[in-house]
């Protein structure tokens, strides 16, 4: 999966191809875990693609300030092998994010905002 160019986007946007609101269920359980929560926030607060192995580091430095037990190279294991298999395939089938496994690289989607409105509100 390549990213599309913004003039790409912007066609896709006003075709209606991307306009997809999700609905409240399906928001509540996107943000019902911590990981996928913190992928969110981290998308919104950096500028354009980012490497799917720093946000990775981040989970883990996160998680491991909060938990006193396990090794910081088994928790990035169990992370990534997270990441990887269950929360972008699930954020990325509901056009949160998009991510492209030969670069490594992700971003914020159409439905990003969506999510982002939510976790300003909590």
């Amino acid at each position: 999966m390549k990213f599309r160019t913004a003039t790409e986007d912007l066609e896709s946007t006003i075709s209606g191809a991307t306009d997809q609101r999700l609905s409240e269920t399906e928001i509540s359980e996107l943000l019902t875990s911590q990981r996928r929560r913190v992928i969110v926030s981290y998308l919104q607060v950096c500028d354009g693609p980012v490497e799917i192995e720093s946000l990775i580091e981040h989970l883990t430095y996160q998680e491991l300030e909060d938990s006193s037990d396990g090794t910081p190279t088994r928790l990035f294991e169990e992370i990534t092998k997270a990441v990887w298999n269950d929360h972008l395939p699930l954020l990325a089938e509901h056009d949160v994010i998009k991510y492209d496994r030969e670069s490594e690289r992700l971003r914020g989607w159409t439905n990003i905002g969506q999510l982002s409105h939510r976790l300003r509100k909590r």
